[in-house]
């Protein structure tokens, strides 16, 4: 299978914590968040300068006019995109760190509209997602330990198979209640971010200044042969931690 734009810009969050500590004095990692409506944006320095993260206005997904043909095309408005560029540049974004929204374990609906946006992005702009300028999928901490399931013979996650746990009463649905409100994306992009930052330097907290990188506890990342399968309709998308 031929790799795609996607797949060539896709990096492991170790590697994006590599590119901010070459480009520490001038650049920063943008933290996304993408739900149906909206795309949550956030900025972080090198935590060696601040160590928490900056949420950004978030932007709407659809707007106004532009919206029908966009969606027939399944591209994204053209003022989404202006807007994206102009965030890039003006916090000199080296790389991004997206927020990878599995649902105790499993990756649904979320997961496939996260990878559909950043596809449109970058097919519609050089200058927001590129090979120079990668992304990284992060998963919270829980939720990576549970989306790592072993495979079963035939390459698939073993956790599509795992029945949830009963409770009374319960409904069964494909997308999960507790997903954030639309409002808050841009918050969610901050916490991502600031967990991925903890998770690659040791932060002292009085201080709020990153004292030293350290080996990353985790390493969230997916093949870029993974993303290639999930984007067509062949095969399950496949996670593992290295």
């Amino acid at each position: 299978m031929m790799a795609t734009r996607l797949s060539r810009s896709l990096v492991a969050p170790s590697k994006v914590a590599n590119i901010l500590d070459w480009r520490k004095a001038v650049g920063s990692v943008m933290g996304v968040d993408i739900t149906r409506d909206r795309i949550g944006l956030a900025v972080a320095e090198h935590p060696e300068q601040v160590c928490k993260s900056t949420p950004l206005s978030s932007i709407p997904i659809r707007q106004g006019r532009d919206e029908a043909a966009a969606d027939r095309k399944g591209r994204l408005p053209k003022e989404l995109v202006t807007q994206l560029e102009a965030a890039v540049r003006k916090h000199r974004v080296a790389a991004f760190i997206v927020n990878w929204p599995v649902h105790e374990g499993r990756m649904g609906g979320e997961c496939g509209k996260v990878l559909q946006v950043l596809d449109s992005v970058i097919d519609q702009s050089n200058s927001v997602v590129t090979k120079k300028r990668p992304f990284a999928l992060w998963c919270h901490g829980e939720n990576a330990s549970r989306a790592s399931s072993p495979i079963d013979e035939w390459g698939r996650s073993k956790a599509f198979a795992r029945a949830p746990e009963y409770v009374p009463g319960m409904n069964f649905r494909s997308k999960s209640d507790d997903r954030h409100q639309p409002e808050n994306s841009s918050i969610v992009a901050a916490n991502v971010l600031d967990e991925w930052v903890k998770n690659h330097w040791e932060i002292d907290h009085k201080m709020c200044r990153a004292t030293a990188p350290k080996t990353a506890k985790s390493d969230f990342f997916f093949s870029t042969h993974s993303v290639d399968e999930y984007n067509s309709e062949q095969a399950s998308l496949q996670a593992a931690l290295l």
